[in-house]
């Protein structure tokens, strides 16, 4: 009896220390935090919703021909080396982005461009960096029409310079651009306007010109001689304005 009791004894002082040294490790696994942005367009019949592992952003979906803005803080357990980032389209059901994502790196920003065009990703092709240059990249979805496009910007005043010539609906279209004198000030914002091709009041949307043009304070364009960046764009008209998105992590 003697015996039993020590062996007792002997296997709750085990549990104790079994269960101390898990409340340790509970202590030390701390919480970290990354940041989670999307940005894009969702074209079509679809509602888009985001998620990472069982977390199901429901609350911020994305309803059809809306800009896709997503930026939440993700956070997770400092042992914890992926997560699951996954947009669904809640109409079909159907998961319509999935990636992967590895924590174990220092970075705190994770951004993605993400666009859905009628049922299908967008693939986006991003030019390769130039040192001596910026690289400018537009996809202009307008099915109403296939005629190329300029794009020039206008300060206030009234100076221009363009962004692209020849741009053509439908497809990736690349320009160099450089910043020159009376677009360098920080905190200036400009105007892009959409042209057809070789003139400077046809419009290329909808023939407004309300319609053929955007701020630039949200298109984060090279100022003060910058060079080497590369920027990607989406452009289509909206119901009542023209959505020009930036791609490109800020």
């Amino acid at each position: 009896m003697k015996q039993i009791m020590i062996n007792i004894k002997r296997l709750m002082l085990l549990a104790v220390a079994a269960a101390g040294l898990a409340s340790c490790n509970k202590e030390e696994i701390k919480t970290k935090a990354v940041s989670i942005q999307i940005r894009g367009y969702n074209i079509g019949n679809s509602e888009l919703e985001v998620s990472l592992d069982a977390v199901v952003y429901d609350k911020f979906k994305t309803a059809p021909d809306k800009v896709l803005n997503f930026a939440k803080v993700f956070t997770y357990p400092s042992n914890q080396g992926q997560a699951l980032l996954k947009i669904k389209d809640v109409i079909s059901g159907k998961e319509v982005y999935q990636n992967q994502l590895s924590l174990n790196t220092p970075e705190l920003e994770r951004f993605f461009p993400f666009v859905f065009i009628n049922g299908s990703p967008l693939e986006i092709k991003a030019p390769a960096a130039d040192p001596s240059t910026n690289k400018m990249a537009f996809y202009i979805y307008y099915p109403q029409s296939d005629d190329a496009i300029d794009i020039f910007m206008k300060n206030k005043a009234g100076q221009t310079v363009y962004i692209a010539k020849n741009v053509k609906p439908a497809t990736w279209s690349y320009a160099d651009y450089v910043t020159t004198e009376g677009f360098k000030d920080n905190n200036e914002d400009f105007t892009w306007y959409f042209v057809k091709t070789g003139t400077t009041d046809q419009w290329a949307f909808n023939d407004s010109e309300g319609m053929s043009r955007a701020g630039t304070s949200l298109l984060y364009i090279p100022k003060k001689e910058e060079k080497g960046r590369v920027q990607t764009y989406f452009v289509t008209p909206a119901s009542n304005q023209l959505d020009a998105i930036s791609l490109f992590k800020i």
